[in-house]
């Protein structure tokens, strides 16, 4: 590379998506990597072809590149760019690429001269659905699922009724068409999304899909004392919004409470002596708390694409086989 193209790299890289990794990518790897989001990419020369953008051969960066991109405490890394192949890409498909890469690879995503750690935002969980599925058929594979519930909580979910230990709420406003709450965890149904590339993958027919997300139920009880109808339309909005029909961008924003959550559901860090006395440390308590429980609910992804013929996969439109696919670095 000449000093003409070192000099200009730094602007190339903070204006496309860009995954910065920790150590030079295998070529399969990388491309098993991006299959997870498009089945169909293809190598192209040292490059990578996946759902209408390209992913550039890895390109070395040292210390004085990375300060100036603003990637801090780091000597080296290698970067992917992620480039268009002729129109921009559908709902922001080479953002979610980039960073869906670097997620699994363990490494740093960059767009718009911000640096981002996917690894702190698993997101949540989703099923591609070809339709919204009926009561009959999803209510036999939640039961048991969700952590069941003994009562309907009228005042969160008024329209709410309760079929074996699900809280059943359709609300049929805007984007969400069925709401199925436990006492753990929530499933709401989305449709009329666009077809990401792993679905038009399996169902080259369809025009647009439905979505099941998986969130934490605990994130809904700031909604308390609001109609049901309302936090289902706040999650449409979310839905239509151009980057996050799979990205899920309001689910980004709130997963750091999901940690809290699972923190308040257990023990408070002063209460337990192993941690008060430093032998065990918070943080790392707190840590894997989240990853348990972000495995748990991709476990009931998994489970209802199985169960109705979907494909589960996480919050940026990366495939999962396993529930465990859904933490960080696994291909690092």
């Amino acid at each position: 590379m000449g000093w003409f193209s070192k000099l200009l790299l730094p602007g190339r890289l903070r204006t496309g998506p860009t995954a910065l990794l920790p150590a030079r990518p295998d070529p399969k790897t990388l491309l098993a990597v991006a299959q997870l989001a498009d089945p169909e990419a293809r190598t192209d020369g040292d490059d990578i072809l996946a759902g209408g953008s390209r992913i550039q051969s890895p390109v070395e960066l040292t210390g004085d590149v990375l300060a100036k991109l603003g990637v801090p405490d780091e000597d080296r890394l290698w970067a992917c760019r992620i480039a268009a192949e002729g129109p921009l890409p559908v709902d922001f498909f080479d953002k979610s690429l980039a960073e869906g890469i670097a997620y699994r690879l363990g490494g740093w995503s960059l767009c718009q001269g911000e640096p981002l750690d996917p690894a702190e935002d698993g997101g949540d969980p989703l099923v591609y659905l070809p339709a919204v599925p009926e009561p009959e058929e999803i209510l036999p594979i939640l039961r048991g699922l969700l952590g069941l519930v003994e009562a309907v909580d009228t005042e969160q979910w008024p329209e709410g009724e309760l079929v074996d230990g699900v809280v059943h709420v359709p609300v049929r406003r805007g984007r969400v068409a069925d709401v199925y709450a436990g006492a753990d965890v929530l499933v709401t149904i989305e449709e009329g999304h666009r077809m990401p590339p792993a679905a038009q993958t399996r169902w080259p027919y369809l025009t647009e899909i439905a979505i099941a997300r998986v969130s934490p139920v605990a994130r809904r009880e700031e909604t308390r004392g609001e109609d049901a109808g309302h936090a289902g339309a706040a999650s449409g909005e979310a839905a239509d919004g151009p980057a996050e029909d799979v990205t899920s961008a309001a689910a980004a924003e709130s997963t750091p409470d999901a940690g809290t959550d699972v923190e308040e559901a257990g023990a408070d860090a002063s209460e337990d002596p192993l941690i008060a006395a430093g032998i065990v440390d918070g943080d790392m308590v707190r840590e894997d708390d989240k990853r348990v429980e972000l495995v748990g609910r991709a476990a009931i992804a998994v489970t209802l694409a199985n169960g109705l013929r979907g494909i589960a996969a996480d919050s940026r439109g990366f495939q999962l086989v396993e529930p465990a696919d859904v933490l960080p670095g696994g291909y690092a």
